[in-house]
């Protein structure tokens, strides 16, 4: 027996919009695989690795992060945060630092450590990625950043959307019409 397979996704049509998803999603599975590699070569969990660059982007834009705001950005709970952050803590690759007037406040810092070993780890990425973009015109640099942007939102209120009570508990009736 043989049954005709629906597209999918089934409201996307084959051509440029289609490429360009396929492209960020391809993107993105390098880029995970890229996470994997560097959370073996610094002995961590590829959760914990992640969150020790968004320390160390967050320290180059001259803005630390809290325990908080980490946790937002890696997308997980307060305690499994901290717990999170007592591994980084006990892998010598994050202190705990106190340096605002409110001495509850806490902002996190990558150590020596940490930026000797991922230094090491992305300067190589980083040469190759430099040399791909060198490849593509700046105009067209600065229009993909926009879209990126523009789809980085839709993503945001996509997985807002999913999050909710009313999609988790709607029908899968309802659920196809997303």
């Amino acid at each position: 027996m043989s049954e005709e397979l629906r597209p999918f996704p089934p409201v996307l049509q084959p051509g440029p919009r289609l490429d360009l998803l396929e492209g960020l999603r391809s993107y993105a599975a390098e880029f995970a695989e890229l996470a994997r590699h560097s959370a073996r070569h610094l002995n961590l969990h590829t959760t914990d690795a992640n969150a020790l660059v968004e320390v160390l982007v967050a320290e180059r834009g001259g803005e630390p992060l809290s325990p908080a705001r980490l946790a937002e950005r890696v997308a997980l709970t307060s305690g499994a945060t901290n717990a999170l952050v007592n591994r980084l803590e006990k892998a010598g690759y994050v202190v705990r630092s106190r340096e605002h007037t409110d001495r509850r406040q806490v902002s996190l810092r990558s150590t020596e450590l940490a930026r000797t070993r991922t230094e090491a780890l992305y300067t190589r990425p980083s040469v190759l990625l430099d040399q791909a973009l060198d490849r593509i015109d700046p105009r067209t640099i600065m229009e993909m950043t926009a879209a990126l942007q523009v789809l980085a939102g839709a993503l945001n209120r996509i997985n807002r959307e999913l999050g909710t009570p009313e999609w988790q508990d709607a029908p899968e009736s309802a659920k196809k019409m997303f």
